[in-house]
């Protein structure tokens, strides 16, 4: 296994993390992290319902590493999907 420095970060470390999203809230926590070869996906409940959204720069407006919060900006529609 490659040695991982201490302050390197990856997406699968976002696991546990609570994700807010700009116009919905609090969503609620990641509880796995999808690794594909195109992008990583993020996967937790919200409203009982399993929830999906890929985790890139574009969605992603913070990090709060203290916190252990990832705050979103997610397309319109895309929690309705899945509702």
């Amino acid at each position: 296994m490659p040695v991982r420095a201490d302050d390197e970060f990856l997406l699968t470390d976002l696991k546990g993390f609570i994700v807010k999203d700009l116009s919905k809230g609090t969503l609620g926590e990641i509880t796995e992290v999808r690794a594909f070869p195109q992008q990583h996906i993020a996967v937790l409940y919200f409203q009982g319902k399993e929830i999906m959204f890929p985790l890139n720069e574009d969605l992603i407006s913070d990090i709060d590493m203290a916190k252990r919060i990832l705050n979103v900006d997610l397309p319109e529609g895309l929690i309705d999907v899945y509702l």
